[in-house]
Formats: C-alpha cells, structure tokens, sequence
C-alpha cells in the first residue's frame, strides 16, 4: 500500500448526515475508539466494541435530528464515496460552564488523522451552531488524551475545570475545554496550514 498525501486525494467533502449514514458513522467511531485510547480505556472494553452496537445509537441520534435540525447537528467528511470521519454538536437546553452548544464527537479514520479535515469538521460544526444562536462552545475530552488536548488548544480552547466522571461501569477522568467567543476558534481554524502527511 503507497502512501496517501493530501495532494494526492481528489476531493474531501463535508455534508449533513442522513439516517443511511449510521453504519459507516458507527465503523469510524469505533475504528477511531480502538486506535485512540488504548491504555486510557481498558483493552477488553475497546476490543469488544462493535459496529452494530454503535449503529444502532447512531440511528437514533440521526432520526432525533431530523425532528430537531435547530438542535443538533452531525456532519460526514466523505472522499471517492467513502466516510472517512465525522462531527457533530448540539445546543445544550441550559448553559454548561458557561458555554451555550457542545461539541458532542469529532473522529476520523487514523489514517486520516493530522490532515487538516478534523479542523475543518470542528469549524463546520461551530458556524452551524452558530447560526443557531451560540456565542460559546464546550468540548469534553479524556484526559489522557493529549492529541486531542493538544488539538483544542490549538484552536484556541481554554481549559475550563478536569474531572472524574463514569462511563460503561469505568472511573475515568475528563477535561472540559471552551471557547467564549466562537469567532475566536473560527480565526484559529483559518490561521491553520494543512498538513501535507496524512499518518
């Protein structure tokens, strides 16, 4: 298998989810679960995660948010007909930290991790929520995590309080990251150069 470099990729696109969109959803979650948080999760819990298990939560979320597209919000990046990530937030019915929409996923294949593509997911998400009336956006992450810290305060986002928190049965700590004023994470993103290598 040769090597993938952005130039050699005919197109990254970004489009709204549909319901029909659950599965291939549900495989980059768990493809990108398995590869992220090995030693930050237990291995038997990330090796018995399935796709069919994730798709049908996916399925659920897709079928909510076409009753409540002022609130939600999941979007696909999509190359040559292939679902290589996605992201989505939500507007959260009461202010969290502070923060008035949450950044709720954002996961990619790893092969495609560094690209530049999840920048562009996270800015996608952040103008949707935006237009919908969000000046702040909160994110939660693990806190051993640190390529996604990292990413995030690239951006911009500001540690806002660390945790404990339980997930499945498992203690687990978690960082909250936010940004008050949105147009600053939309500056972040532009200021930003694509990488040329895609491992």
């Amino acid at each position: 298998m040769t090597d993938i470099t952005v130039s050699s990729i005919k197109e990254v696109s970004l489009r709204r989810a549909t319901l029909d969109d659950a599965e291939a959803i549900a495989a980059v979650r768990v493809e990108s679960w398995q590869a992220t948080y090995r030693g930050m999760i237990p291995d038997n819990y990330l090796d018995e995660m399935r796709v069919e298990d994730s798709m049908l939560q996916w399925r659920q979320i897709l079928q909510a948010m076409s009753q409540a597209e002022d609130r939600i919000c999941v979007y696909v990046a999509e190359s040559e007909g292939h679902i290589i990530g996605f992201a989505s937030g939500m507007m959260l019915p009461e202010p969290k930290l502070g923060m008035q929409a949450e950044l709720t996923a954002v996961y990619l294949r790893p092969a495609w991790q560094r690209s530049g593509i999840g920048r562009r997911m996270v800015q996608k998400v952040a103008r949707t929520l935006q237009a919908q009336g969000a000046e702040s956006l909160l994110v939660w992450v693990i806190s051993g995590n640190s390529i996604a810290r990292n990413f995030y305060e690239e951006l911009g986002g500001a540690q806002l309080i660390e945790q404990a928190f339980s997930w499945d049965g498992m203690d687990l700590m978690e960082v909250g990251y936010g940004w008050r004023d949105l147009s600053v994470l939309m500056a972040s993103v532009n200021a930003m150069r694509t990488s040329a290598s895609l491992h």
